[in-house]
C-alpha cells in the first residue's frame, strides 16, 4: 500500500483541528475549539442548556486526545513509511546501503501519556475513548522505544559491521510495534469519529439557535461537509478503498454548503465590517480567505471526483468501491497523487480557517 501511506501521513495529523497549535493533521474535529466563534460556543447571552454545558465539558475533555494524535500519528506512519520504502516488508535483504528511520518528536510520548491520564479524569466518562486513548499511547511509547534502539544503527551504518544481523533481528519487533500502532490509531481515530460527528452536529444545531443560518452556522457547516469529503477520499482501516458513491454525496454536500455561505456572504457582507464583529478589523478579510481556501479544497476534490468516476474495470471491487493502487493515471498525473492534493488543499483550508476567524 506505498502509495497509500503517503496520502495518510498528511491526513492523520490534519484530521484534527482544535484550539491546539496545529501541525500539519486530517483533522478530525475540523475546527472545534474550545472557546470561541469557530466552537460555535455561544458569543451571545443566550441562556445555556444542559446539553450545552455537558458539549462543552466534552470538548476540554477532548483535547488531550487531539493533541496526541497531533502529536505522533503523523510521525510514527511518517517513520514507518521511509522505511518500508527501503526494507521489505519480510525484513532487509543485507544488501541494503542506507536505510532512514526518523525518530518521534522529542517527549511527544510523555506528554501524550500524561494528557491520557489527565483527560480520563475529566467528565463525562468515556470508556471507549478512554480505552482507547491508553493503547494508542502504549502502542506510541512501544515503537519510539524500537525506532530510538534502531536509529543510530541505521544512522552510522554500523549494519555494515554486524553484516545486518541487528537489523534482521530486530524487523519482527518493529513491524510488530508499527502494526500495534495502525490498530490503536484507527481505534482512537474511530471512537473520536463517534464522539465528534454527532458534537458537529449539536454545536451547528446552538449555533442556528442563537444566532440563525447567518456566518458563524454557513461557516460550521463548510467544515462539516469538508471533514466528511476529505474523510471518504481516503478512508482509514484495512478497508481503505474508496466508495465513489460517498464520495460523490460528500462532494456534493460539500459544494451545497460552499454555495450558501458564499450566497450570504454576497448579501451582508457589511455584517463583517461591523465594529461589533468578533474579528473586527479582519474579519472581512478573513472571510475572503476561508472561501479561496475552500474553493481551493473543492477544486482539487472535484478533480479527484473526475478521476474515481473514469476509474477502469480494474480498480473496481466486487462491492463497487475503487482501489487506489489499481487506478493508474488520472489527466496525465498517478491518482494518488490527486488522491493526496485532496488531503493538501485540505490542510491549508483548515489552517487558514483556525488562524482567519470571522463572526
Amino acid at each position: 500500500m506505498g502509495t497509500r501511506v503517503a496520502g495518510r501521513l498528511v491526513m492523520v495529523c490534519v484530521l484534527i483541528a482544535t484550539a491546539m497549535t496545529m501541525t500539519g493533521c486530517k483533522k478530525l474535529l475540523s475546527g472545534l475549539k474550545k472557546k470561541g466563534a469557530d466552537a460555535g460556543v455561544a458569543t451571545t447571552t443566550t441562556e445555556l442548556t444542559g446539553q450545552d454545558l455537558a458539549d462543552e465539558q466534552l470538548q476540554e475533555k477532548l483535547d488531550d486526545y487531539i493533541k496526541c494524535l497531533n502529536s505522533l500519528a503523523s510521525s510514527i506512519h511518517q517513520s514507518r513509511q521511509r522505511y518500508l520504502t527501503v526494507v521489505p516488508r519480510t525484513g532487509p535483504t543485507g544488501r541494503e546501503t542506507s536505510v532512514t528511520l526518523p525518530r518521534l518528536p522529542t517527549g511527544a510520548t510523555g506528554t501524550c501519556a500524561a494528557g491520557i491520564t489527565r483527560a480520563k479524569a475529566l467528565p463525562p466518562s468515556e470508556p471507549t475513548l478512554e480505552d482507547a486513548g491508553a493503547e494508542f499511547s502504549s502502542a506510541a511509547t512501544e515503537v519510539e522505544q524500537v525506532v530510538t534502539e534502531l536509529n543510530p544503527y541505521f544512522e552510522l551504518r554500523l549494519f555494515r559491521d554486524d553484516k545486518w544481523a541487528k537489523g534482521k533481528a530486530t524487523h519482527p519487533r518493529l513491524m510488530a510495534a508499527w502494526e500495534r500502532f495502525s490498530k490503536a490509531d484507527k481505534a482512537l481515530h474511530d471512537a473520536l469519529d463517534g464522539i465528534t460527528k454527532p458534537l458537529a452536529q449539536r454545536v451547528l444545531a446552538r449555533i442556528e439557535r442563537e444566532d440563525g443560518k447567518k456566518f458563524r452556522y454557513s461557516r460550521k457547516k463548510v467544515l462539516i461537509t469538508a471533514r466528511e469529503l476529505v474523510e471518504a477520499s481516503d478512508p482509514i482501516g484495512d478497508d481503505d478503498d474508496v466508495d465513489p458513491n460517498l464520495y460523490t454525496a460528500s462532494y456534493t454536500a460539500l459544494d451545497q454548503a460552499l454555495d450558501e455561505l458564499v450566497a450570504y456572504g454576497s448579501m451582508h457582507k457589511t455584517e463583517l465590517t461591523n465594529p461589533n464583529s468578533p474579528a473586527f478589523p479582519m474579519a472581512s478579510s478573513n472571510y475572503d480567505s476561508f472561501v479561496r481556501e475552500a474553493t481551493d479544497f473543492k477544486k482539487a476534490a472535484k478533480d479527484y471526483w473526475r478521476c474515481l468516476q473514469d476509474a477502469p474495470a480494474k480498480a473496481k471491487t466486487p462491492s463497487g468501491k475503487i482501489d487506489l493502487d489499481k487506478l493508474g493515471y488520472c489527466s496525465g498525473a498517478p491518482a494518488w497523487k490527486l488522491a493526496d492534493k485532496v488531503v493538501s488543499e485540505y490542510n491549508v483550508f483548515i489552517r487558514t480557517s483556525n488562524a482567519h476567524q470571522f463572526p
